[in-house]
């Protein structure tokens, strides 16, 4: 699938996540956790394509002798949002050297998916845990925690589900909007839809945990 392909699909994928649960579906819980697992597999192929855009630009200029203080800003903005922050240390702290080293260092970057992260029983990566805490405040889910807590029957549970699609919708509601086929998500929404994704599967762990499942 082309860059645009997985652009259009994730789309997809929020207009049906923020929408009627379809009727194939057992449950909530099912086809959120397929949905999710849907959308962040297309976000992270999309921050693939959008790392490999902004290294390839980068070599270029590197290449040609013309790289300037702004140039390696410029890049370490649009990396801050698409490499983990342990990658973003070493990469920042190694933009010294030859040409090569400094290619050979950029071409090895891969995308963090924070959604995955959330998913690692241990060894998360820090920047990664600050930022899906983030929207898990933004889209006020820890209230909603609480109430399945303090509640855990499938009543409770539902309505806390209804309620944190809800705010995804209302968060994500401008990534729904098709765009051209000249227009392709910045890395900073990028980084935003990875972080809500990542926090709405923080919030299943802990309605899980709530009704004593590991």
């Amino acid at each position: 699938m082309t860059k645009m392909d997985h652009q259009i699909m994730l789309i997809v994928g929020l207009r049906e996540f923020t929408g009627k649960v379809p009727s194939f579906y057992s449950n909530q819980t099912e086809f959120i956790t397929t949905s999710l697992q849907s959308m962040a597999e297309h976000l992270f192929n999309l921050k693939r394509e959008t790392l490999k855009e902004a290294c390839a630009s980068f070599i270029r200029k590197l290449d040609k002798g013309i790289l300037t203080e702004e140039a390696i800003a410029e890049l370490k903005d649009r990396l801050d949002k698409l490499i983990s922050g342990t990658a973003f240390k070493t990469i920042s702290a190694g933009m010294v050297g030859s040409r090569e080293l400094i290619t050979k260092r950029i071409n090895a970057l891969v995308p963090v998916s924070l959604y995955e992260e959330e998913r690692k029983p241990e060894n998360r990566d820090p920047e990664s845990c600050r930022r899906v805490s983030e929207a898990y405040a933004r889209l006020n889910f820890a209230p909603l925690a609480g109430r399945v807590n303090a509640a855990p029957d499938e009543r409770t549970i539902d309505a806390a589900l209804v309620k944190a699609r809800a705010e995804v919708a209302e968060y994500c509601c401008l990534y729904h909007i098709p765009l051209s086929e000249n227009d392709t998500f910045t890395p900073f929404s990028l980084l935003c839809m990875d972080a809500v994704l990542a926090a709405f599967y923080r919030l299943l762990s802990n309605i899980r945990r709530a009704r004593g499942i590991n």
